[in-house]
């Protein structure tokens, strides 16, 4: 008897699915079907593609070939005959087959036989795959590049049953997909971080360029207007060149954020790039260069930087989205996303005509999905804005921003711009602990959020926790340099100065932000008031006859007393120097 030899082979294992389903249903006609397709689709392909059949067992069979590309053709061939064959059959009675394709040393006796652990995976590859599929190790799928271009899906790292090893694995079917459709785009705005690439053989920076991965991921969860796939799906696609249209068809989402990472000695540089797939379309493009003191603060600054320009730029971009379809196909998320873009723009340039238009579009979405959180969001942000610049009856729009609001965080408890905005309309209905509790836990929700960081720094200004406050609206400026909403910053900055007596710096803060929004009443507000406090009571006088014509019905309630100050001395304070720069004291 001669003694078992070792080779290297490709071995292609096959099941027929369903097979004790089939035969308790209608044995006879199940054994045919096999039989059928052994004799008309397995054996031809076998041999057309110089392999050879080890066993044929009565619900599957065992395939070697010398060559892996062989394998796969056959493969591939056997599969497509199958599925022509059985294309008018119905689903309960079809007998569809499950292969899967391995390379590695086996082990062959001398009657033919072959076992190892080349075999075993091949047979755990056939049990992963869909009916009608092929699975295939990443040996094999390696070995086909530029020889076989077929659309493998990756299914990611799988353990052996019988061991402690794991192997990767892909699959294809006749239709294309890999043997799963193609997850259909969620109603939010959908988005995969891909691993971002290390460009150098230190392991250490491999390690660097995966936590910022997965700390954007995280940290764009935070989001809930956004749909963002896990950290384990998107690192199944590190190492590999990919297409990023692929990938978004595979994933189920529309936009992809990728990057790269490069140190050289105490300075690191971070490339990050947001990718509208369906088309390619690159929408935002940034690069970051660091000295590097503390690894984990460089990670963290590029994280958090990062994540404030990319969430704004993925609603902007699905905003255009919606303006190309009709209204009448309109869905609830999509006219709230209309009404919430009206919202901010009525806020960041006052306009009270695209204010009331976002609370009918708002109030349109919920008549559609009383759900909509988003929609609900927007009434809380425009009715808080009529309340800010009493654009409507105060008590009132409080009233309604607080409900609003109230009922997003019943719906969501984790949406953090549902606590901003209630927390922001209580402050101004003076409930001041109500609303800073609120403030405090949107920010532990987001603190990556631009957003979160202005209005807990402003809240903590204006409750006297300057040390608390000014550090955070720094940190917003830094982390979104770009941002709209800077001149908010900057605002309340203004508003520490008066608060701290550091009335110079209050000023540096105000001036620079009245010249990115000139006619924002708070702005005005607190200039006068640090100019006050300087002594420079035209420069004061100034600015407050620019509130008179920008918002007199805000200045004259301040004039009567009104004030955003918590503390009683701030607010006394406040009222005395706006009446000095209004020229009602002596």
């Amino acid at each position: 008897m001669s003694p078992p030899q070792r080779r290297l082979s490709a071995i292609v294992s096959i099941d027929a699915a369903g097979y004790g389903r089939l035969v308790g249903r209608d044995e006879a006609r199940t054994l045919r079907a096999l039989a059928a397709i052994y004799v008309k689709r397995l054996e031809p392909a076998v041999q057309h593609h110089n392999g050879r059949v080890v066993r044929t067992t009565s619900d599957g069979a065992l395939l070697e070939f010398d060559d892996v590309v062989d394998a796969v053709r056959a493969a591939v061939e056997l599969q497509e005959g199958v599925a022509r064959s059985v294309a008018d059959v119905p689903p309960e009675r079809r007998l569809e087959l499950r292969v899967g394709v391995n390379v590695g040393d086996v082990v062959a006796l001398a009657g033919g036989e072959i076992f190892g652990d080349a075999v075993n995976v091949a047979t755990q590859l056939q049990a992963l795959a869909e009916p009608g599929a092929i699975c295939v190790a990443d040996r094999v799928y390696e070995q086909l590049a530029g020889k076989i271009d077929l659309p493998f899906r990756d299914l990611g790292e799988r353990r052996l049953e019988t061991t402690d090893r794991s192997f990767r694995a892909w699959q294809w079917s006749p239709g294309g997909t890999g043997g799963i459709a193609a997850p259909a785009l969620p109603d939010k705005p959908s988005i995969v971080v891909l691993p971002f690439d290390s460009m150098g053989d230190d392991g250490g920076q491999q390690a660097f360029a995966d936590g910022i991965t997965e700390d954007i991921t995280t940290e764009l969860a935070r989001f809930r207007s956004l749909f963002v796939i896990a950290r384990n799906s998107a690192f199944t696609y590190k190492g590999r060149s990919v297409d990023v249209r692929q990938v978004a068809r595979e994933l189920g989402v529309r936009y992809v954020l990728e990057g790269s990472m490069r140190r050289s000695g105490s300075r690191v540089r971070v490339t990050a790039q947001l990718i509208e797939a369906a088309s390619g379309t690159h929408l935002w493009a940034e690069r970051y260069d660091r000295v590097v003191e503390d690894i984990f603060d460089v990670q963290d600054a590029i994280t958090r930087s990062i994540v404030a320009a990319v969430a704004p730029e993925v609603e902007g971009a699905e905003l255009k989205l919606t303006r190309r379809g009709r209204p009448a196909d309109l869905k609830a998320h999509e006219i709230a996303l209309q009404a919430w873009n009206d919202a901010w723009h009525s806020y960041t340039r006052p306009d009270r005509v695209r204010r009331d238009r976002a609370i009918a579009r708002a109030e349109e979405a919920l008549r559609i999905d009383p759900t909509c959180v988003r929609a609900l969001i927007t009434l809380a942000l425009a009715h808080w804005q009529h309340a800010n610049f009493r654009t409507a009856p105060l008590q009132d729009s409080v009233r309604r921003a607080v409900e609003a609001a109230t009922r997003a965080q019943e719906l969501d408890r984790m949406n953090h711009q549902a606590f901003i905005f209630r927390g922001l309309a209580l402050m101004i209905g003076q409930r001041f602990a109500e609303a800073m509790a609120d403030i405090r836990h949107a920010y532990d929700l987001n603190p990556s959020d631009p957003s979160s960081l202005i209005a807990r720094g402003w809240c903590e200004v204006a409750s006297g926790n300057t040390a608390i406050g000014v550090p955070m609206l720094l940190d917003a400026l830094r982390i979104s340099p770009r941002d709209p909403q800077q001149y908010n910053a900057y605002t309340s900055l203004c508003a520490a100065g008066f608060v701290d007596g550091d009335y110079a710096r209050g000023v540096e803060w105000g001036e620079t932000g009245k010249r990115q929004h000139p006619d924002y009443p708070p702005i005005h507000h607190y200039l006068a008031l640090n100019y006050v406090g300087l002594g420079q009571l035209e420069r004061a006088a100034a600015e407050i006859e620019t509130l008179r014509r920008v918002a007199p019905e805000w200045l004259a309630e301040r004039l009567a007393g009104f004030s955003g100050m918590v503390r009683p001395a701030d607010r006394e304070r406040s009222r005395d120097f706006l009446r000095i720069a209004a020229g009602e004291t002596t």
